[in-house]
């Protein structure tokens, strides 16, 4: 239709060419009318999309702007469904509700509707208007690495709660049930903290289940150790802070600390061995930790930048103080599956600085030798607490 009227209104402008009359007759009139709530919906569909609960007012936007002063009336297209209340001035109402239980629509309902401008241009626009819920279903439940398979002495607990992650973070119902395989090795509660109870060896699985309608859920596995282990890794929070003196060509820097093979970018290093200027990425714990193993693995998205090859590491213990050098070391080339363990000299420390001094691989090349071209990126990071 709105390529029809476009068409109309320029037959009528070479008409008046050819005659030569002054016909003032579409002085004013619209040839083209949209809403700016109006989206994409899938292919070449546009329309309006709202949220249970939650009125929206459709704001026309009319072309040319000389036509801008007529008045705009919103009608249904056809009988409507019931989704939704249309009143004369374009404030849409959601009618639908989510339903209690089972799976949730999506869309909840949909009717259409049709905005005109009364200029006697016939000019209009006819949209699908879509009510979808306001439940938002959690879509997966995450454990990091460290909590994803432990062992615990008997008679000693792990608090598996820090470790997980309930997604995405705006699920209307984030709350979890944690559940044991075999309570005759390890028992949970509902603050997520698991006891062991079992004899050495024993292996069983605790469960991370949603207590929502989606039922996602994660398995945390456990097995009794004959003595507490070496290290055990401090669970990311939200007090964490990564700061860097490049920024993120891909992503957040937080997205390192998150388990899912993010990528730090650092697109301004030129020069190798020595960066200039030297990249270095600072974490802030939000605590102070008996740091004892630092944990890589590198991005598996693709090898067309070069991956860290040589790393520094540095810490301390309050901000003030002078960083203390823990050593330089050497990454394993292609290992993207697993982290590659650091261990340091124990070191209380609340804020650890990497300084990334070579890289594997440069694009157009096979082998992960150290070159001296390319951009770096850096995989994932883990940090341990000395358990010992």
């Amino acid at each position: 239709m709105k390529r029809n009227v476009y068409i109309l209104a320029g037959m009528l402008s070479l008409g008046a060419l050819f005659t030569g009359c002054d016909d003032d007759d579409n002085v004013g009139k619209a040839v083209n009318i949209t809403v700016t709530d109006a989206k994409n919906l899938e292919s070449d569909i546009f329309g309006v999309v709202v949220t249970e609960g939650q009125p929206l007012q459709l704001k026309p936007f009319i072309m040319p702007e000389s036509a801008r002063e007529n008045a705009v009336s919103y009608h249904f297209a056809g009988e409507p469904t019931g989704a939704i209340d249309l009143s004369a001035d374009g404030l849409i109402t959601p009618k639908l509700v989510t339903p209690a239980t089972g799976a949730i629509p999506n869309p909840l309902g949909t009717d259409t509707i049709i905005v005109r401008v009364d200029d006697g241009s016939g000019t209009f626009v006819k949209y699908p208007v879509r009510v979808i819920s306001n439940v938002v279903v959690v879509s997966s439940i995450t454990i990091q690495s460290a909590g994803q398979s432990i062992e615990v002495e008997n008679g000693k607990t792990f608090d598996l709660a820090q470790y997980v992650t309930v997604n995405p973070g705006n699920a209307t119902d984030k709350s979890v049930t944690y559940s044991s395989e075999d309570e005759t090795v390890a028992i949970v509660n509902q603050q997520g903290v698991i006891t062991i109870v079992g004899e050495v060896g024993q292996t069983t699985n605790v469960l991370v289940t949603a207590n929502d309608r989606g039922g996602q859920s994660a398995v945390c596995r456990v097995k009794v150790a004959a003595e507490a282990p070496m290290y055990v890794g401090f669970p990311y929070s939200e007090k964490w802070k990564a700061t860097s003196n490049l920024g993120a060509k891909e992503g957040d820097i937080q997205n390192l600390f998150d388990d899912k093979n993010g990528t730090f970018w650092c697109p301004d290093i030129k020069t190798r061995p020595v960066y200039d200027p030297v990249c270095y990425l600072d974490i802030d714990l939000g605590e102070v930790i008996k740091f004892g193993q630092l944990g890589y693995r590198h991005r598996s998205l693709n090898y067309s930048h070069l991956q860290c090859h040589t790393f520094k590491l540095e810490a301390k213990k309050a901000e003030g103080d002078t960083w203390t050098d823990l050593g330089e070391y050497v990454t394993e080339k292609l290992k993207v599956d697993d982290y590659q363990l650091f261990p340091v000299e124990p070191v209380e420390a609340r804020y650890i600085r990497i300084t990334f001094i070579k890289g594997h691989l440069r694009d157009g090349y096979t082998d992960w030798d150290y070159q001296e071209n390319g951009n770096v990126s850096v995989g994932d990071l883990q940090v341990f607490i000395y358990n010992r």
